[in-house]
C-alpha cells in the first residue's frame, strides 16, 4: 500500500464531452484546445453582471435584494432571508463603487474574461465553479440544526440517540395485563380465557391465561358478563 496520494482518473469527460469553439468561419481560433462554450455563457453573464452594477439604478438594487431574500427564505428561514437581502443590497452597492473607478476596457472586457476564465478552470471540490457557489450558499443560508450544543440529522432524517420510549399497553396487546374491573357490563377477549370463580368471594370472577392443566371449575370464555356487585379480576 502507497503511503502517499495516488492520482484517480475519471473517465467522466466521456461521458459527458465539453463542447468547445476551435474556428470561426474556417479560421482556427488561436487558443490552445479551443473555446468552451461553458466559457462564453460565463463570460457573458460576467458582462451583463457587470452592466447591471455598474449602473447604479436603485431598482435594479430592489430587484435584486428582493430576488436573494426569497431565495434565503426558500433556503432557511426569515433570518436567511433578512441576511441574504442586506448581503445582496450592499453587494451591489460596494461592487458598483469599485467598478466606477475602472476604465471601460477593464470593466467590460478584462473583467469579464477574468471571472470567466477562473469559473471555467476552478474545481474547488471536483464539481463545476457553479455549482459549488450555489451548494456554498445554500450550506450558509440554511439554519443550523443544533439542540443543547449536538448537532441534529439533516430534515427529513429520523434519529434517536440513547432515546426510551414508553409504550402503554392497550387491547391489541399479544398478552393478558393485570387489571380489576368493577360494575355491570359485558367484557369482550380478544382470544378465549380462563374463568373460574374466587375461593373466598364468589361475586369476583378470576380471569387468566389458558394453561395445559386446567381447573375442573374453569370456563373457557371469550365474552365475560358482570352482574351487579361482581368485579373481574385478571391474572397475567
Amino acid at each position: 500500500m502507497s503511503q502517499g496520494g495516488e492520482p484517480i482518473r475519471s473517465y467522466q469527460r466521456i461521458f459527458r464531452p465539453e463542447r468547445r469553439i476551435y474556428q470561426l468561419e474556417g479560421r482556427s481560433l488561436p487558443v490552445p484546445g479551443g473555446v468552451p462554450l461553458r466559457w462564453l455563457a460565463y463570460a457573458c453573464a460576467a458582462l451583463v453582471t457587470v452592466l447591471v452594477i455598474g449602473s447604479g439604478s436603485p431598482t435594479l438594487a430592489t430587484l435584486l435584494t428582493g430576488a436573494a431574500a426569497l431565495a434565503g427564505l426558500l433556503i432557511g428561514d426569515r433570518t436567511a432571508a433578512a441576511l441574504a437581502g442586506a448581503g445582496a443590497f450592499s453587494a451591489f452597492w460596494v461592487l458598483g463603487f469599485l467598478l466606477g473607478l475602472l476604465d471601460w476596457p477593464l470593466r467590460l472586457i478584462v473583467v469579464p474574461v477574468a471571472i470567466a476564465t477562473l469559473a471555467t478552470q476552478a474545481t474547488p471540490d471536483g464539481r463545476r465553479a457553479d455549482r459549488f457557489a450555489a451548494s456554498w450558499l445554500a450550506l450558509r443560508l440554511a439554519p443550523r440544526r443544533r439542540s443543547l450544543g449536538r448537532a441534529l440529522p439533516p430534515a427529513g432524517v429520523p434519529r434517536i440517540d440513547g432515546g426510551v420510549v414508553w409504550i402503554a399497553p392497550d387491547e391489541h396487546s399479544p398478552r393478558l395485563r393485570r387489571a380489576r374491573i368493577r360494575g355491570t357490563g359485558t367484557l369482550a377477549f380478544a382470544s378465549e380465557v380462563a374463568l373460574r370463580r374466587g375461593a373466598l368471594r364468589p361475586q369476583r370472577l378470576i380471569a387468566g391465561p389458558i394453561r395445559a392443566r386446567a381447573r375442573s371449575s374453569e370456563l373457557r370464555a371469550r365474552n365475560v358478563a358482570l352482574g351487579t356487585g361482581e368485579d373481574l379480576e385478571i391474572r397475567p
